[in-house]
């Protein structure tokens, strides 16, 4: 059995990933932690690490446009103005690009074919080059990788175990930071290794954080699956502060048992190949949607605009999982971690927690089981919402000051969340529908616009198409991709596969709901659909429900689509 499964219904670090490394033309179409210290410098290593000639040469084809996205307000140690800086948009996690974006599009290239990718991409400071992480791929390994954003080229990719479950960061440095299976690995931006943090449980198995962000004092924020709370010097990796949920905050050590089904018998053979080819394995495939065995967290943690941390795994039991608030105080050379309240809440979460931009609010979804996996509809799922000044102040629902309660919540229409939905000012909020052992249900809404509890605005997509990915918002849409189905008359247990799968990028107009535009993309992303700095879209493909459709094939890559002008 494997040890470690990531129960984010979109990643999948648990996949095991090969050790060499190469490169990719684009197609245009129009317990314990260990540190292990690496020289800043040097030349090609160990590591693997391949770069084509003329890895510096850029003919800074990013020049503006009407749609320049380079929104204010953007925090050191992030670059200033960049628009997409991490997992989530952002430290809040609550997918917020704080600019207007263009209504048609059109296709510019499609990179990294072969290569699920299961997190968003981001971008350098100087806006020329992207940055993702992936599956191995087809014949090469590389699973962390940096592309020319004028030409879809490959500038350079190293292969590093793990990397698909986070995104890469940049600072305003230009120093990289990435999560890989163990932990967290540092690079150059021009990949070579600075330095790498290490979490091991006691059997020796890798406990590393899935995201991570930074931090208003400069450091690097991560929550681990075994359990720390850490903030780590961005120059070399050292934790200079750190709480234990089980010590310090008091949680039991809990186990969630995965959904330990033996899925070779039941799948057709063509979606055996399918993921075989493209992820290595189909073993323990879907324990992803179901929850996690040793690990705390498999989310990432959420930061408030004040600095307060937010991380989110298993609860008091195993039927529980606990979202809780970490306070920082102190200096930026001295900071000082300190537990705050908890919130219990059913079963556990496929969403990392989002914080409002003016840090009022806590989102977060329940619910995810191997119930909630196989019969969704039978399944108690809310989306939970918490006033933070109340909950610090002890005036919440809940009379003890250890624990918080909701402001409000919202049933789940269709079941469980299976990604994460954002939280924005004056509870402004969305709520995403789509289940996998559903895939052809028509008569639940797609996307939700909430204020609170009123609804704003729902949204049935055309062509029976579900939504398919984390959801961005910008100041005038919401963007992801979308995802249509026919039915092929085979099942898995008691789930209904697909013949057939056909994915869109997809924007929605943020005021009314109305579908603005629509361009076809080779796979669903599942993942987050990015905006660059001269306003691009970025569709990065991990495939996962293209890959349970028995005559479709997973393509994966990162798609690029230009602004169109208006």
């Amino acid at each position: 059995m494997i040890q470690r499964v990531r129960w984010q219904w979109w990643v999948m670090a648990w996949l095991p990933l090969a050790a060499s490394c190469g490169s990719d033309e684009p197609t245009v179409e129009g317990g314990g932690d260990q540190d292990v210290a690496a020289p800043d410098s040097g030349g090609e290593g160990s590591d693997g690490r391949s770069a084509e000639d003329g890895d510096d040469a850029d003919d800074g084809s990013t020049s503006a446009s009407p749609f320049e996205c380079r929104p204010d307000g953007i925090a050191a140690p992030y670059p200033a103005g960049s628009p997409y800086v991490g997992v989530h948009a952002n430290a809040q996690n609550n997918d917020l690009v704080a600019c207007t974006s263009a209504s048609d599009y059109e296709p510019a290239w499609h990179a990294l074919q072969g290569y699920a990718i299961a997190q968003p991409n981001t971008f350098s400071p100087d806006g020329r080059t992207l940055y993702v992480s992936s599956s191995a791929g087809p014949d090469d390994g590389c699973t962390i990788h940096a592309v020319d954003i004028a030409s879809g080229e490959l500038r350079w990719c190293l292969s590093e175990e793990g990397a698909l479950g986070g995104s890469v960061t940049a600072d305003a440095d230009g120093n990289l930071f990435a999560t890989i299976g163990s932990g967290v690995l540092s690079l150059t931006a021009d990949g070579e290794e600075r330095w790498r943090r290490v979490w091991l449980f006691e059997d020796g198995s890798a406990g590393g954080p899935t995201g991570l962000h930074l931090h208003p004092l400069g450091h690097v924020a991560v929550a681990t699956g075994t359990g720390e709370i850490a903030l780590l010097d961005r120059s070399d990796g050292s934790v200079v502060a750190s709480l234990s949920v089980y010590d310090e905050v008091g949680l039991p050590r809990t186990e969630r048992p995965g959904l330990t089904v033996d899925l070779e018998p039941l799948l057709p053979p063509a979606v055996i190949e399918d993921f075989v080819d493209t992820f290595g394995t189909v073993d323990q495939l879907l324990a992803i949607f179901a929850g996690v065995g040793s690990q705390w967290t498999d989310n990432t943690v959420g930061i408030a605009p004040d600095g307060t941390l937010y991380g989110i795994g298993t609860g008091p039991t195993a039927e529980q999982g606990a979202l809780v608030q970490v306070r920082v105080t102190g200096s930026a050379g001295a900071p000082v971690l300190e537990p705050g309240w908890i919130a219990v809440f059913n079963n556990s979460s496929a969403s990392s927690p989002s914080i409002s931009p003016d840090g009022r609010f806590v989102k977060i979804t329940d619910g995810n089981s191997t119930g909630g996996l196989l019969a969704p509809s039978t399944v108690d799922a809310r989306a939970l919402i918490f006033d933070i000044e109340a909950c610090d102040a002890n005036t919440d629902v809940e009379t003890s000051a250890e624990r918080c309660g909701p402001v409000f919540e919202l049933p789940l229409l269709s079941g469980p969340a299976l990604g994460a939905a954002p939280i924005l000012d004056d509870g402004e909020h969305y709520l995403w529908e789509v289940q996998f052992a559903d895939l052809f249900n028509t008569t639940v809404p797609d996307l939700i616009r909430y204020n609170g509890t009123t609804e704003v605005w729902r949204l049935d997509l055309p062509d029976d198409a579900v939504w398919s990915s984390v959801l961005t918002v910008t100041n005038n849409h919401i963007i992801g991709t979308m995802t249509r189905f026919t039915a092929s008359g085979e099942n898995l247990l008691t789930i209904a596969l697909p013949a057939t799968a056909s994915s869109e990028l997809v924007v929605v107009d943020r005021a009314t709901g109305a579908v603005v535009t629509r361009q076809p993309t080779t796979d669903d992303s599942t993942s987050t659909v990015t905006i660059g700095p001269d306003g691009s879209l970025y569709v990065t493909q991990l495939g996962l429900l293209t890959g349970f459709a028995i005559d479709t094939r997973i393509t994966g890559g990162v798609m690029r689509f230009s602004p169109v002008g208006e």
